[in-house]
């Protein structure tokens, strides 16, 4: 009944990567890092040219992704990846500014299909949104990611998910960097 049991059972698992999965829902927690900039204006009592330093902070990506094409060693996926940050700060000259970041940057995701490990890269455009506390308000902006990560798949249809992206975006209505690194890990449901 034992050797029954652990065959069953090895029998569903392996069974679960050869099940078309060919859609994603995933959440991911990490952090977001940007880069310093270099105030090209003056602001009263300050001089130019400041630098401009905006702390890590706690971030989260929700993301959806559907399988465009099954290439059996690799898939292409249309994802739609939101990553956000509910409470980040600017720092120049001793002035600080309260912000909240969101990014929505649909793609392609290119992704290997190996048994337990599959390693992929993704690029994509869309949007940052930047809203700041006080009379400066919201602002939208242009964004670019890049990134790339890994999928470890032990059990069917849940796997862990580890990955690192890039967002270039423009320059938002007050100063902060325009490079912004996220890094994370979650799970992803596949089925």
């Amino acid at each position: 009944m034992k050797r029954f049991s652990i065959l069953l059972l090895s029998a569903l698992v392996l069974s679960g990567f050869s099940f078309a999965q060919s859609t994603e829902l995933g959440f991911l927690a990490g952090g977001i890092f940007t880069s310093d900039a270099t105030s090209s204006s003056c602001v009263s009592g300050t001089s130019c040219g400041t630098t401009i330093h905006t702390p890590a902070r706690i971030s989260y990506e929700g993301i959806f992704a559907h399988r465009l094409a099954n290439f059996h060693v690799a898939g292409l996926h249309l994802e739609f990846p939101v990553v956000g940050t509910p409470t980040r700060s600017v720092v120049q000259a001793g002035f600080r500014q309260d912000f909240s970041t969101i990014y929505f940057t649909p793609g392609l995701r290119l992704q290997l299909s190996l048994p337990f490990f599959q390693p992929f890269v993704a690029a994509g455009g869309g949007f940052g949104h930047y809203s700041a506390s006080g009379s400066v308000g919201s602002s939208t902006v242009g964004a670019f990611q890049v990134g790339g990560g890994l999928d470890l798949g032990f059990v069917p249809f849940l796997h862990f998910r580890a990955e690192v992206r890039e967002f270039h975006n423009g320059t938002p209505n007050f100063n902060v960097g325009n490079n912004n690194i996220f890094a994370g890990g979650g799970l992803v449901l596949k089925f």
